[in-house]
């Protein structure tokens, strides 16, 4: 996981950006997680507006726990959200077929079984290893972040600054999570941006699907969420067969 060093600079990021007191309840507390793992080095950013919730949420990242993002089998717990994450890891899968894992499977069994032993989720442990085992070896890391890493469910109700430029901080938020990822020697395969506003602020004043982002040209797509019934299924196939075709002429170029 990330130190807490790291983490600091996505919360003190987000509190410069909002119109939020030091003590907001709904303001996040572990910021973008990811695994220190020196095998698993391939991977992809997924960055949305930010994570749903409110101050329980916020309470819940306090605790011990590795988000599990989905599973095969929907659960109740609040450490799975299928509805919004399964669209995400059934996209990721069809562009690597079938070769992309959450990060929480490059974390030592051992670790991750004890934590879920003590949780609400212990009763699942079964199905949870079974995923574990089938996903262990695949080769694509699934890492997702925010924007803004605070609790709010309606986009609407997020306490944007009016007079902030959105654009330039979304530049820099961005950079943040790439040079946190290559600091961590990952091989950024690319990003998509998981949300229209995101996409509009990062575009500008430009309409664009794709862009090379910043002096290390990482591939970054631009579009909304491919979960809730936001994007139609031509869309996502559209948006699947985009990305699989850029990365296989990149590769060709590489092997040249």
């Amino acid at each position: 996981m990330t130190n807490s060093s790291t983490i600091n600079e996505f919360i003190k990021k987000t509190k410069e950006a909002l119109a939020i007191s030091e003590q907001d309840s709904r303001l996040g507390v572990r910021g973008f997680e990811f695994d220190n793992s020196t095998s698993e080095k391939d991977c992809v950013l997924v960055i949305g507006l930010n994570p749903a919730g409110d101050n329980d949420d916020t309470n819940n990242e306090k605790t011990n726990r590795t988000y599990l993002y989905s599973l095969k089998k929907s659960i109740k717990s609040k450490y799975v959200y299928n509805k919004y994450y399964k669209p995400i890891y059934e996209l990721m899968n069809d562009i690597f077929d079938n070769d992309a894992k959450w990060h929480w499977c490059n974390k030592s069994w051992d670790i991750l079984s004890k934590e879920l032993e003590h949780s609400e989720d212990k009763n699942f442990l079964d199905e949870i290893h079974e995923e574990y085992l089938n996903h262990q070896n695949s080769k694509v890391t699934i890492y997702i972040g925010d924007m803004f890493y605070y609790h709010q469910t309606s986009s609407k109700k997020l306490p944007l600054i009016k007079s902030k430029s959105y654009p330039e901080y979304c530049k820099e938020m961005l950079e943040l999570h790439i040079e946190s990822l290559i600091e961590a020697d990952k091989n950024i395969k690319f990003v998509y941006i998981n949300n229209s506003q995101v996409s509009q602020w990062l575009c500008d004043s430009y309409i664009k699907t794709f862009t090379v982002f910043g002096d290390r040209d990482i591939p970054v797509f631009f579009g909304g969420m491919v979960s809730g019934g936001r994007m139609d299924l031509f869309s996502k196939k559209r948006l699947g067969h985009e990305i699989k075709n850029y990365l296989n002429k990149l590769e060709s170029k590489i092997e040249k």
